[in-house]
């Protein structure tokens, strides 16, 4: 998740581009705020006819405290409690909605389709989109287990394997994020077996 967002931040940039973002330019400011009008979510969520933007004020807010969140983590978050997260049709709808509309400030957009596997059957909706998506469109699927995304839809997409951490970057990591947690760092990296969250 951490890493679709570092790619989100670079597609919008206008700044930098030599191999990384500027950090400056009004699109990487919105972007790292999560508020860009071109950088749209979607994420698994519970309910009937419940689509992501209903609880877009609470994903912004707990990717910026996390970006290595973890789907159980996001569901009791929103007090799913013991139900089943997905991403329904009316969520399929309101990407291709999303997606049909120019973009709005800048040359490109993004979505952030995060657990695809969640789609079950209705990411067939998706089909085509992602197949043969608007110029300047980017998809960025976030998944946990690729076996798990329908295959005509995964057929579509370039892979990008992304390994476990090792211990010495959860160190670094740690060590950063968490100054106070300095001494205890190997410990837990060795616990964490290369998952940050």
């Amino acid at each position: 998740l951490a890493l679709a967002l570092a790619t989100a931040s670079f597609l919008l940039c206008t700044g930098g581009k030599q191999g990384d973002v500027c950090g400056a330019c009004p699109h990487c400011l919105k972007t790292q705020k999560l508020i860009h009008p071109d950088l749209h979510f979607s994420f698994p969520v519970t309910g009937a006819n419940v689509v992501s933007d209903h609880h877009l004020p609470a994903w912004r807010t707990a990717l910026l405290e996390n970006p290595y969140l973890d789907v159980n983590s996001w569901l009791q978050r929103i007090g799913a409690e013991n139900k089943q997260g997905n991403l329904n049709k009316e969520e399929c709808l309101s990407i291709i909605h999303k997606i049909s509309l120019k973009p709005f400030e800048s040359e490109s957009r993004v979505l952030l389709l995060w657990m695809p596997e969640f789609l079950g059957k209705e990411g067939n909706r998706l089909l085509k989109l992602i197949e043969e998506p608007p110029a300047q469109t980017y998809f960025l699927l976030v998944a946990e287990n690729a076996e798990l995304i329908l295959p005509t839809l995964l057929s579509r997409c370039q892979l990008v394997k992304v390994p476990a951490l090792s211990d010495k970057d959860v160190i670094q990591g740690l060590k950063r994020r968490f100054p106070e947690l300095a001494d205890q760092a190997p410990v837990i990296a060795y616990l964490a077996n290369g998952n940050f969250n």
